[in-house]
């Protein structure tokens, strides 16, 4: 069975479901609910070269701005469907702006504890992976990157089962089990034409539990990753193949005090590679060349300190390195709740990238060092 052509009916079959059930929802005798996101971030660097994508000297409004619109159908006790677009920077250029579906998926709740989901859903791998688009919904005007670079992997056309239970002390417990497969960009810097595409199939656990002051979340996702080779170090390959086998691991906890907030994320990424093709031109056989298994780490350390009950300051710390890449960042800011539903963020990051990082930087000076300053209007409704 063709998986992507069967998500594809299935995204067609939840759009439709959710589009006349929004038309005629009294009639159906069916719940449904429209809400909405949006971000709009200023973002001022020092450098002349970009960092997350689009940060450098003449400023830009790309890093995390984003517009959002969420439907959910209730169709009965036990199904319903939830539908999301956005409107944000492409993902396969640096240039431009796209319409982009989210979510998709059909839910399937028999009891308080089970449910299941089939569509286009979030992996739950972050502290904040399931809202990671609406800004408003956490502190930090920009999630540390050192810990969410890996962020395009976070959302797969697949299944997930979901179990949820409250034990004796009053302790809220989740395991998720989920499998699919997903197209994800690759970032190349200095690239003028659409990124290419790693095909990923993805299946992972997720382990969570959450108490009155504290929650702990360890998430582990096995990935196979094929991609088509046009070159390698400047030699043209016909019928050129990528083959990777990775594993990510991040690990996740967050304590509160009544004032104070503190959160950390490690995480880990396993990948071994292998790549094939023919020279072009040349008549040689097939050739296969295959890389050592490497691995690269992430961490991150945000301190939140409440002022006047709603609003917030923090600071954050975090580190990154692998075999080619190695960074560390310190940011300082703080976030002005205008509302329940809107807020204002403020904030000041330092980077040093001790060599380069191709998904995020067109740099390739050894340590250079990265300044700007981020303002956001963040906002839900509903």
């Amino acid at each position: 069975m063709n998986f992507a052509i069967t998500f594809h009916k299935l995204l067609k079959a939840v759009a439709l479901v959710s589009g006349f059930a929004l038309a005629h929802g009294q009639a159906l005798a069916v719940d449904y609910s429209l809400s909405g996101f949006g971000t709009v971030q200023y973002t001022q660097g020092d450098n002349e070269r970009k960092y997350l994508r689009f940060v450098d000297e003449d400023g830009t409004f790309k890093v995390n701005s984003i517009l959002g619109a969420q439907l959910d159908v209730q169709l009965t006790e036990q199904f319903s469907a939830t539908v999301q677009y956005v409107v944000a920077p492409k993902q396969r250029r640096d240039e431009g702006v796209e319409f982009d579906n989210r979510w998709a998926f059909l839910k399937y709740k028999p009891n308080d504890n089970w449910h299941f989901k089939l569509g286009r859903q979030r992996l739950n791998y972050y502290l904040d992976s399931e809202n990671l688009d609406v800004g408003h919904t956490y502190v930090p005007a920009n999630l540390s990157p050192e810990v969410y670079f890996n962020a395009g992997v976070l959302s797969i056309d697949g299944f997930s089962a979901n179990y949820n239970f409250e034990d004796a002390s009053g302790r809220y417990w989740g395991v998720q089990a989920i499998t699919g497969n997903r197209d994800i960009v690759q970032r190349l810097a200095g690239f003028n034409q659409d990124f290419p595409l790693n095909s990923f199939e993805i299946a992972g656990l997720v382990l969570s539990v959450q108490g009155e002051r504290y929650r702990i979340q360890i998430a582990h996702h096995g990935a196979e990753v094929d991609r088509v080779l046009t070159q390698v170090n400047g030699v043209q390959l016909t019928d050129g193949r990528l083959d990777a086998n990775a594993r990510f691991t991040n690990l996740g906890a967050e304590y509160r005090w009544d004032l104070y907030t503190l959160r950390g994320e490690l995480s880990q990424t396993e990948l071994a590679t292998s790549q094939s093709g023919i020279i072009t031109g040349s008549g040689l056989p097939r050739i296969t060349q295959s890389a050592p298994k490497f691995e690269e780490h992430g961490a991150n350390l945000l301190l939140v300190r409440k002022v006047f009950e709603q609003h917030a300051v923090y600071g954050s710390y975090g580190r990154f390195i692998s075999e080619f890449d190695d960074q560390y960042s310190f940011a300082i800011g703080g976030k002005y709740n205008l509302d329940a539903s809107s807020s204002i963020k403020l904030e000041l990051q330092h980077v040093v990238e001790k060599s380069n990082r191709p998904q995020l930087s067109d740099n390739r000076i050894p340590n250079t060092t990265f300044n700007f300053l981020s303002v956001s209007y963040n906002w839900v409704w509903q």
